[in-house]
């Protein structure tokens, strides 16, 4: 074969695998919905911190009443029977004594134990000292 020949064949080999070769069937392009980083978890606001009664009872209360009693008037102690005695019988009852004390109490009014703790105070005298 003829150099030539041999040229020319290998021209129309090299169109030919670049026409055939080279010719692809198009595929549809696809929309790719675009990725998003998720939302930042939500922190929700700070719970206000629950302080139970007995909490309460031993931050304000138990320096002068250790085990619901009174260490300046025992008879004035925080046990029901002391307390009925004085027609101390609810828990309102309770925080009008914690609001309205007596001498020789210290006063504790709504800017000092806000109405709601004066009441879980109240019910755990009235739950505990029995």
């Amino acid at each position: 074969m003829h150099i030539l020949t041999a040229v020319r064949w290998g021209a129309v080999v090299v169109f030919g695998i670049a026409l055939f070769g080279g010719c692809k069937k198009e595929t549809p392009k696809t929309t790719e919905v675009p990725q998003t980083a998720p939302a930042p978890a939500v922190t929700p606001p700070p719970i206000e911190q629950v302080k139970s009664g007995e909490t309460l009872f031993k931050q304000h209360c138990a320096a002068c009443h250790p085990d619901g009693g009174n260490i300046s008037k025992p008879e004035l102690s925080l046990h029901s029977n002391a307390m009925a005695a004085h027609k101390i019988t609810k828990p309102e009852d309770i925080v009008n004594v914690m609001r309205n004390p007596g001498p020789g109490m210290n006063k504790f009014d709504a800017a000092t134990i806000p109405d709601k703790d004066a009441t879980a105070i109240a019910q755990y005298i009235m739950d505990t000292f029995k």
